[in-house]
């Protein structure tokens, strides 16, 4: 396609996806999107993960334990609040500066703030990385379109929060032009570690690209966040107890969006002790996001290894999880070599997660909308839990062959060296290897101080 129809293609489908979004806003208010999601439809109701962070932190300020649940409560209905104990110390004492109600809409307020903000810095990485008008219009298209944020503004959670700050994390200055500025990138990860413990899964990268003390940080920063405040060691008890046996044990859930519980079906469910299962998937899929860790120069593609496979190992993943994935298409979206026909795979990938499926298969297994999903037949459970694991599934190979086409050395013991080296001199000295385009740059091939890039 000739340049002026690529820019006029990519402004329609960028205006397109505004539309959505604003759709997406005006719903909260009048519901007309809530038919297409499960968790809009059938569960406790609007704003209801955002009035459990809420009461916590009412419980907080009026000497209550965050984990309880009292009668009355402060807010209209709830989720048990099953988070670690400073975050309702923070955020949930915060929030009770309004009222309830209040306080959600201008947390949905912020969190659209946010989207903004995230597309802006797209507009702003394809400048950055010398790429076309069109190409950035499509990154900032993919932010707006995809429809997991609706559900993500629905309940009032934090996952689009935290998906947004890895973004700016690594899309900073020193990751996509080389420039040796400091801080920047840490206090943006370890803002989104501590909004939600799935940023922590590109821990391993982060070190392998050199980046120990930003780690060692992060890390001290949590422990400290944990062993500060008074709610002692029952809470923290509770805490680990309550998440860690929905991590092993599989009780069937339409709103429950994991490998796992795509394997309960496809497996004919056998039963929920899942321990075996979630050991092998742990295996594999860190296993291999290890590996391309260990091979690759490429942050980007490895970052999203790690954070995919949160998808793949953990249990209770909803729908709106699935935000956190953003960063990483948009990456991946910028990735691929120009010209790459294979770079328009996350662009789908995009697409088809976005698609609601929950009607779909209700229409077509001639149950009816006004039916309960869960007495849907297995081969319509298969089909609906594969819309969203299925492309995550898809997504993480293609990740994987991007990270394995940008090898650090060439042979196999200057790669592992390299990358003990740069972590060990990231530790001792906290001289970071230069990174440019989300690609570590190697020393031997630069000259005159100018650098030649593989990307």
């Amino acid at each position: 396609m000739k340049g002026w129809l690529w820019k006029w293609t990519s402004l329609v489908f960028l205006t397109i996806a505004i539309t959505i979004q604003i759709q997406f806003v005006f719903s909260l208010w009048t519901g007309t999107l809530n038919f297409l999601f499960y968790d809009t439809r059938y569960l406790v109701g609007q704003a209801a993960d955002f009035f459990s962070y809420y009461q916590a932190g009412h419980n907080i300020l009026n000497g209550i334990g965050c984990y309880t649940i009292p009668d009355p409560l402060a807010v209209p209905y709830l989720y048990p609040y099953r988070y670690l104990p400073y975050f309702a110390y923070t955020f949930g004492v915060v929030v009770n500066l309004a009222p309830p109600i209040t306080a959600y809409w201008l947390w949905v307020a912020l969190l659209v703030g946010f989207v903004w903000l995230a597309a802006l810095r797209t507009r702003s990485l394809a400048k950055a990385l010398n790429r076309p008008n069109w190409e950035g219009y499509i990154g900032m298209g993919i932010w707006f379109m995809f429809s997991p944020i609706y559900i993500e503004l629905f309940v009032g959670q934090v996952t689009l929060m935290a998906a947004v700050f890895v973004f700016f994390a690594l899309t900073t200055h020193s990751l996509v032009d080389g420039r040796k500025e400091r801080g920047t990138m840490t206090i943006f990860w370890i803002a989104g570690s501590l909004t939600k413990v799935i940023p922590y899964f590109i821990a391993p990268v982060l070190l392998a690209a050199g980046r120990v003390r930003t780690v060692l940080v992060a890390v001290m920063v949590t422990v400290l966040a944990i062993v500060a405040v008074p709610a002692g060691l029952e809470a923290l008890r509770f805490f680990l107890d309550f998440n860690a046996a929905r991590a092993t044990y599989v009780t069937p859930y339409i709103g429950d969006h994991s490998l796992k519980m795509l394997l309960y079906y496809v497996l004919g469910e056998p039963g929920t002790d899942f321990r075996v299962i979630t050991g092998l998937l742990i295996g594999i899929f860190f296993g291999l996001a290890t590996c391309a860790t260990l091979y690759s120069r490429d942050v980007w593609s490895c970052a999203g290894l790690f954070s995919t496979s949160y998808f793949f190992i953990m249990l209770d993943v909803w729908e709106h999880h699935y935000t956190f994935l953003l960063p990483f298409l948009v990456l991946a979206w910028f990735r691929a070599r120009p010209g790459e026909k294979k770079r328009w795979i996350p662009f789908a990938l995009a697409l088809l997660m976005s698609i609601p499926m929950l009607p779909i298969v209700q229409v077509l297994s001639g149950l009816g909308s006004g039916v309960h999903p869960i007495t849907l037949g297995i081969e319509w459970q298969i089909i609906y839990h594969s819309s969203k694991v299925v492309p995550a599934l898809i997504f993480f190979g293609w990740l994987l062959m991007m990270a394995f086409r940008s090898p650090r050395a060439e042979n196999g013991r200057e790669i592992i060296l390299d990358t003990f080296r740069n972590a060990w001199n990231g530790l001792k000295t906290g001289s970071n290897p230069r990174i440019e385009e989300g690609i570590l740059v190697r020393e031997e091939i630069e000259k005159e101080g100018e650098t030649q890039l593989e990307i």
